[in-house]
């Protein structure tokens, strides 16, 4: 499995520095020309950027023909579908993480109160795991060939899917037993969206490997 991972990491490292590159300027650039109204939609971006990368990685196998050599080696089916989805998520929370980072010295920096910070990644951070979650099965079914449509298509997905979840996450924080108890929304709402995220992630993976399982190259 960590050889996997290095591998993943190796096709795409340059890309993923580049991209977190890209994720500070355009980041700063929002942030200097935008508002508040725009600080979902940064904190979604920079996460995406960094993790675009990863599903980058199937693209790649493709066009070099490893896809078909990595399962001349001791591996199973099952750890070559784990190792993109660990990749994946694991480049989501470096995303998060640097997003949480620029967020927060933009606060330190500026007059723009940014007591939300949380929140705010939060819902970035379900955004794109819901688009990895999408993007996998559709790979794996169509192939690397549209690759760059099946991602725009699931952070798009991913975005719907968090407007709509708002409603969800309202609901089950007033109908939780907990409801009564002084607990602060701003950390249980951003808890629930990371969890909404994490289930439908999981689900995916299990999908993807029946899809996997079956696949002929």
């Amino acid at each position: 499995m960590t050889g996997l991972l290095l591998t993943n990491y190796y096709l795409v490292y340059r890309s993923f520095f580049a991209y977190a590159g890209i994720a500070v300027l355009v980041s700063g650039l929002m942030f200097y020309f935008g508002d508040a109204s725009m600080h979902r939609f940064v904190a979604m971006l920079i996460i995406l950027l960094i993790a675009m990368p990863a599903l980058e990685i199937i693209k790649y196998e493709g066009k070099s023909g490893y896809d078909k050599y990595v399962l001349t080696l001791p591996v199973t089916r099952n750890n070559i579908v784990q190792s993109h989805y660990l990749f994946y998520f694991f480049v989501a929370m470096i995303g998060a993480l640097l997003s949480y980072g620029i967020f927060y010295i933009y606060g330190l920096i500026s007059d723009t109160p940014m007591d939300d910070i949380f929140k705010i990644v939060s819902f970035g951070t379900f955004i794109v795991l819901f688009a990895g979650a999408i993007a996998y099965p559709l790979l794996y079914m169509i192939g690397p060939e549209k690759s760059d449509a099946i991602v725009i298509g699931g952070a798009i997905g991913g975005l719907f899917a968090a407007i709509g979840l708002q409603g969800v996450v309202g609901y089950l924080i007033e109908q939780s037993p907990l409801s009564n108890l002084s607990i602060d929304p701003s950390l249980s709402v951003p808890i629930i969206y990371i969890i909404f995220g994490v289930i439908m992630y999981i689900l995916s993976f299990f999908i993807s490997v029946f899809i996997y399982l079956r696949k002929e190259f």
